[in-house]
């Protein structure tokens, strides 16, 4: 019986000793289970993390005097991507088909690309190829951005010879795709397709050398299209971006034109500097129906004797020696200057003999526009079109560049008060710049997203006077609307300005070949913007001088942000710093609960990461207390003191709450 006793008492030991194994071992699969989602967690939020952890330090970097012009090209670059980053967290961004012209978002791609690029000369060309359409239904704006995005980062290492290639294809399970590959001279192994695309920061440059690719990838999914780096077979970096479209009509781009009987079967003769380039042009003259000869740049002063039999030669403006100008100046043909928009500038005065200047990289809408321009006479301010003469209303054309009026402040606009501005612009940043520059000045400012509902604007109210036109627009461009305008004599008064960020000279060209009546640069600066005024606006009234809104700023103080220095971290732009203030609290306005949530529930690892992408952020902002905070945060976590963390977390929801009422305040007042 004692025996059986003890057989019992050993089984129950073994019993409880097997059952608190079976319990220690649950106990550790689920550790490990929670540890394998905290990996996860954090290798999905890795790309966020290392936004914020230095975004502070970047823009406290880039402030370095001995580089000051790159400086202010990269806190433009932080700012804007900044907005969109917090966009994208807070499931902000809005795709937005509509028709748009290809030639004018390639015109949009290669101005935004030359304002953001200084001191650094690169050929780029777009190769298109016949079958793809002029307009499709796509989103231009966003989709601006991925190309833009791309062409920068491979710019910025340093690539020299780019290629954008537009070609349509068709996958069965995905219907139409248009497809966007940029081929570049760049040797980075990127087989590793997703840390190209992973914002990594460089700590030799304080520079993020993917923060632009990070953003394409995430509009272009958002786009439901797809964005990927490889190698091709010579290893140079390839960006393949595709999104699927819509069209209206499917003509391809060569049946885009009525050629005037004038300008068919023209002989031409090509002379470039650069061969990749001169294919391309030959190529796309080709497609117009020309005969081309292309000669190569060292062999073509041995041709001169062939100059006059070509109704057309292309020269390159570099190769317009004296000895080439005086052979020029003997012939009957028609003479076009090309340059690379991207090129170093320098002045080439003997281009002057030329008919018509150009600017690479062509497309075929672009090169048919020049021959429309140099055979019919299209540049000149009477034009003829096919309901008529057209002209540029009774306001005068001003054909140079707007100087900058000096010592200009925000109030000084005021002198035009009770003026009406029609502003035709469809990107919501723009708008809100152009309106922010005027806000204080009393003038009556009307938005009109595209040229079509501008023209409804007109036919309800022709008392404006001015407009201020974008060229790349969806639903109806600037010069669709221009010239429609233009139709209409109850609206020559109205002086129209227009907005491009590509101001080259055939664009200039067309600006005014379509009525305008000078055309300002993006991006817009006050200075240029009261010169226009001054020259197409009579005063009206003549205010005392106040403080403009930006010298107010620097001395408004509120509950827990610094204006001034966030203002500063925002391209010295108080309506991008409105923009992201506003951006912020739709984002993490209500962190606080977050991180109650994570604080209860153990999960200091996700505590962590949100901390550092709320360092960075509040940095940006000039919301110095609460970076204080969170970087003490951050601290106590490192060291895995978590007894701190509640009476930290308390501190940081009080300071949120200070600063979101500030918010509030500041944007609203």
């Amino acid at each position: 019986m004692l025996i059986a006793l003890f057989g019992l008492a050993a089984i129950a030991i073994m019993a409880l000793f097997l059952s608190r194994e079976k319990v220690k071992l649950f106990k550790r699969e689920k550790e490990k289970e929670e540890e394998t989602r905290k990996e996860i967690n954090q290798a999905q939020d890795a790309i966020v993390s290392r936004i914020g952890e230095n975004i502070h330090s970047i823009a406290k970097k880039s402030y370095t005097a001995n580089n000051l012009a790159k400086s202010e090209n990269q806190l433009l670059a932080i700012t804007t991507n900044l907005i969109d980053f917090l966009r994208i967290k807070s499931n902000k961004i809005i795709i937005d088909h509509q028709k748009l012209k290809l030639s004018n978002l390639l015109n949009d791609v290669s101005g935004i690309l030359k304002a953001n690029i200084r001191g650094k000369e690169f050929e780029l060309i777009y190769d298109i190829d016949k079958n793809v359409v002029q307009e499709i239904n796509s989103d231009t704006l966003n989709l601006s951005k991925v190309l833009v995005n791309i062409l920068l980062y491979c710019v910025e290492n340093f690539s020299t010879q780019l290629t954008l290639k537009i070609e349509q294809t068709s996958l069965f399970s995905k219907g139409d795709q248009l497809s966007f590959t940029v081929s570049s001279d760049l040797k980075i192994n990127v087989e590793d397709g997703l840390n190209i695309f992973q914002a990594n920061y460089n700590d030799d440059t304080a520079e993020y050398d993917s923060l632009g690719l990070f953003i394409a990838k995430e509009l272009s999914k958002l786009m439901k299209g797809d964005l990927i780096a490889r190698n091709d077979t010579n290893e140079f970096v390839e960006f393949i971006f595709t999104i699927p479209y819509s069209v209206e009509k499917s003509e391809p781009v060569h049946n885009k034109y009525t050629v005037s009987k004038q300008i068919k079967s023209k002989s031409i003769l090509l002379i470039d500097s650069s061969t990749n380039a001169a294919y391309n042009i030959a190529n796309i003259l080709k497609d117009l129906g020309h005969d081309v000869k292309m000669i190569n740049k060292n062999e073509y002063t041995s041709y001169f004797k062939y100059f006059d039999i070509y109704d057309i030669i292309f020269l390159d403006e570099k190769l317009f020696t004296h000895k080439v100008v005086a052979e020029l100046e003997n012939v009957n043909s028609k003479i076009i200057a090309m340059s690379n928009l991207f090129g170093i500038k320098k002045e080439f005065p003997n281009t002057a003999v030329a008919d018509i200047k150009i600017s690479k990289p062509l497309t075929i809408w672009q090169t048919s526009d020049v021959l429309n321009q140099l055979f019919l006479n299209l540049h000149d301010t009477s034009k003829i079109t096919n309901k008529g003469v057209l002209n540029s209303g009774t306001a005068i054309v001003h054909r140079n560049s707007f100087q900058n009026t000096r010592n200009i402040s925000l109030n000084d606009f005021s002198k035009f008060q009770g003026k009406k501005i029609l502003l035709v612009e469809d990107n919501v940043i723009n708008q809100k710049v152009f309106v922010d520059i005027l806000n204080k000045s009393q003038m009556n400012i009307t938005v009109a997203k595209h040229g079509r509902e501008a023209l409804k604007v007109l036919s309800e109210d022709a008392a404006f006077d001015i407009i201020f036109m974008d060229i790349n627009m969806p639903v109806m461009d600037g010069y669709t609307a221009s010239i429609k305008i233009r139709e209409k004599k109850e609206y020559d008064h109205i002086s129209i300005i227009a907005l491009s960020a590509l101001t080259s000279s055939d664009e200039i060209a067309k600006m005014y070949a379509s009525g305008m009546n000078g055309y300002i640069s993006k991006p817009l600066e006050k200075e240029k913007l009261y010169t226009v005024f001054s020259i197409f606006i009579q005063h009206i009234n003549q205010k005392k001088k106040e403080k403009s809104p930006m010298e107010q700023a620097s001395i408004i103080e509120l509950d827990g942000l610094n204006i001034t220095l966030g203002i500063s971290k925002s391209s010295s732009s108080e309506v991008f710093y409105k923009e992201i203030l506003s951006e912020f609290r739709d984002a993490y306005g209500d962190t606080n609960k977050v991180f109650n949530k994570h604080l209860q529930d153990y999960r200091y690892e996700q505590l962590r990461i949100l901390c550092i992408d709320i360092k960075g952020l509040t940095g940006s902002i000039g919301a110095e207390k609460l970076h204080l905070i969170v970087t003490d945060m951050l601290k106590k976590l490192s060291l895995k003191k978590y007894d701190y963390l509640p009476e930290l977390v308390m501190q940081y929801t009080k300071e949120l709450k200070l600063i979101n009422t500030s918010i509030d305040k500041y944007l609203n007042q």
